[in-house]
């Protein structure tokens, strides 16, 4: 298994918890923001490039639906869609090209100037290959 297939297990894990917990009611801010600290504690010793990258996930992929005000959409998030966008995100920091298509030029300029503020702190050998994927999209 790899560790985006772990991750989406993880993630489904998470959801079928939520429902359990709270009686088959699904709260999907809830499970969004425990999947957000799932890819944070996921991504030890990065600094605050996990916490940044979630948090960019949360306010231009989620935050946007539930101010949205539509019940229908809420109760699916996170959308396989919205998922994905997160798991290519993991897949940057390591340093891989699986599901990055996802991402939008403005996505992977928003990324690497995530990355470039979180630099200092960051392995040389995670940013050297996270530098080499931004590149290779010019999202410099």
């Amino acid at each position: 298994m790899t560790d985006i297939q772990k991750f989406f297990a993880d993630v489904e894990r998470i959801r079928k918890h939520n429902r359990a917990d709270n009686n088959g009611n699904y709260d999907a801010r809830k499970a969004c923001n425990q999947i957000s600290s799932l890819f944070e504690s996921n991504n030890p010793g990065l600094g605050e490039l996990p916490a940044s990258f979630s948090n960019y996930w949360l306010n231009t992929f989620i935050e946007p639906v539930f101010n949205s005000g539509d019940a229908n959409a809420i109760e699916n998030e996170p959308t396989q869609e919205h998922l994905d966008k997160l798991a290519a995100m993991q897949s940057i920091i390591d340093g891989q090209t699986d599901f990055t298509e996802t991402l939008s030029d403005d996505d992977w300029k928003e990324l690497c100037t995530l990355t470039n503020l979180e630099a200092e702190d960051l392995p040389m050998d995670v940013l050297e290959s996270m530098m080499t994927l931004f590149v290779d999209k010019k999202a410099f």
